[in-house]
């Protein structure tokens, strides 16, 4: 019998190890409330595409798969086609840094991405 008892517990070890693992190795969901209030990384708010007209941009960065993306962009300020996928992963931010990610954001010439990336830990 007490074989059996100490199969159990082994057994219920294994799987908490196992389950732990799994839990951390999920990615970090937005909670439902949250889901409402944030645009999708692929597409620029609506204040981000109001200052893409006026071609002035270079660069947008998002978050994609939690990490730090910079595409560059057209003629006409939307993004095209991904620069660089950097090791900076947004989780690790600061809380208005990675919101900022998520919603996406322009930036203007090679000096100020280079600074802006040099912020955030690149």
């Amino acid at each position: 019998m007490r074989k059996v008892w100490l199969c159990v517990f082994y057994a219920v070890c294994i799987f908490t190890i196992v389950f732990s693992l799994f839990w951390m190795a999920l990615p970090k969901l937005p909670f439902p409330a949250d889901s409402g209030t944030e645009t999708p990384a692929s597409e620029p708010g609506l204040a981000a595409q109001g200052r893409a007209g006026q071609g002035s941009t270079d660069f947008y960065l998002c978050d994609e798969g939690g990490r730090v993306v910079v595409y560059t962009c057209t003629e006409n300020g939307l993004p095209d086609k991904r620069l660089l996928r950097t090791g900076i992963y947004v989780n690790l931010l600061p809380e208005a840094d990675a919101i900022r990610l998520k919603q996406g954001f322009y930036v203007s010439g090679e000096t100020a991405l280079r600074a802006q990336l040099e912020d955030l830990g690149g």
